[in-house]
Parts: C-alpha cells; structure tokens; sequence
C-alpha cells in the first residue's frame, strides 16, 4: 500500500494490510525505530517484532579482505569500543544467500538460547565465553544490521563443536539447523547492540522480552518481508486497533 509517516507507523491501525517491507522502508525513512519510539516499543509492535525476521538458507564466511571492509563499516557506529561492545561479537562476518552480511555474536550472547533459565546474566555469559568456549556452546548466533537501528537475527545449532560455522568462501546449508523454538529462536532486535549501544538494546528488546516473551510469528520465517502482510486479525491479536468502520 506505500509508505507511511512517522506520524502514522506509532498507529497501529495504519498498518492494517501493510506488509512488512513497505513498513521497514518507511521507518528507514523515518531515521529509524529509535527516532519513531524514543521511549521504547508499544506492547503490539514488541508482539509482532519477527514480522521483520527474515533468517538465511545458507551462510558462507568470507575472507580477511572483505570481513576488514564490513567490519569496519560495524565499528563506524561508535558502539564496539565499549566493554560490551568488545565483547559482543567475534569478528567473523558471513553473507547469505542474497548476500546480506551476518556478524557472528561470541559464545556468551547466546545464554539466553539453549540450557535453563538464565538466573545470573553476566556471569553466565562470562563463563560461557572464558570456559565453555563456542566449541563447548550448542548454538551459534548471528545479527544482520537492516539499516534501521535494528537487526535480524537467528539462532543455528552447533552442530559439529566448531568455532565457526564452517570454513573461508565454504557456503553451508543451515535450513534444517535453525532453532525454531519458541523460547530459544532468534528474534527480530529493535535496537541493535553493535549499531545502537547496550542501553537502547535492553530498552526496545531486552526488557520487552522479559515482560512477554511470547511473539506473533509469520508464518513462514524465509518468506521475504514484502509477502508479510499486516492482516487485521494479526494486528489485533498483538493488542493493536483495528481501523475505523466508516
């Protein structure tokens, strides 16, 4: 149906028989999700963040040269000099097979996608990264960076006890290694650490998942964004509003 204004993305109503691309484009437009909720995500939108989670096929890493160029481009956003920032991802970089670009998160970010409850956060991730080591860990997690101040994300089993997901310029099929739990999978971020900072992450979907950890997924977690209509039924669902009858 077209764009929106900023004005018309904080309305749940608008969104009505909008699909997801069109609605990315318009808060790219817009300066991004930080700009459009300043004070964080209302309830509907937090419920229907894996609308805009699309997650890849395969993934390849590739080589010094062009991990040095995007990884340059990560650190441009000012956030990776921080003590979490050096410590959020590991410097390995992917492309997909439409050739967006993943960063590998460390062995300590993905505490909160395999195992128990997580109890004491920091020393978990701590011992996770220093002791189990990504060998010792059974999931991998990866961000991509959609130029919203956000990120996709998902969750791959580490299936082999590997560091990486597989070796240089080598693609790997990872369809059938995706975790898909509820409680576990990767899940749309509206404030990405590395491109946003911890606090803005922990605002937008850090302390929403805690309050309600349970989302609206599409039906089909490859289907591209543009095929993800914004049906009435779905919106409601969310706690959204209905438009107006005339």
């Amino acid at each position: 149906m077209g764009l929106l204004y900023a004005s018309e993305l904080t309305d749940s109503s608008e969104w009505v028989l909008q699909n997801a691309q069109d609605i990315l484009d318009s808060v790219k437009k817009a300066g991004g999700w930080a700009k459009i909720f300043p004070k964080g995500v209302p309830s509907w939108l937090h419920k229907l963040r894996n609308y805009f989670n699309t997650e890849p096929k395969s993934l390849r890493l590739v080589d010094k040269s062009v991990t040095d160029h995007w990884w340059h481009d990560i650190r441009s956003h000012g956030k990776m000099d921080s003590f979490v920032g050096k410590r959020a991802l590991t410097g390995q970089v992917y492309f997909d097979e439409e050739i967006e670009v993943w960063y590998q998160m460390t062995a300590g970010g993905t505490i909160y996608h395999w195992g128990k409850d997580v109890k004491h956060p920091k020393l978990e991730a701590a011992y996770t990264q220093k002791i189990r080591g990504q060998e010792g860990t059974p999931v991998f997690k990866f961000v991509c960076p959609d130029g919203t101040g956000g990120s996709k994300e998902t969750i791959i089993r580490n299936s082999y006890s590997r560091t990486t997901l597989g070796e240089t310029n080598k693609g790997q099929l990872v369809v059938s290694r995706i975790v898909k739990e509820m409680k576990y999978q990767g899940s749309y971020n509206f404030s990405e650490t590395a491109v946003m900072g911890l606090d803005e992450h922990e605002k937008r979907d850090v302390h929403p998942h805690h309050k309600d950890p349970v989302y609206i997924d599409p039906p089909d977690r490859f289907e591209p964004l543009s095929k993800r209509i914004f049906n009435e039924f779905v919106i409601v669902a969310a706690g959204g509003t209905a438009p107006k009858k005339p």
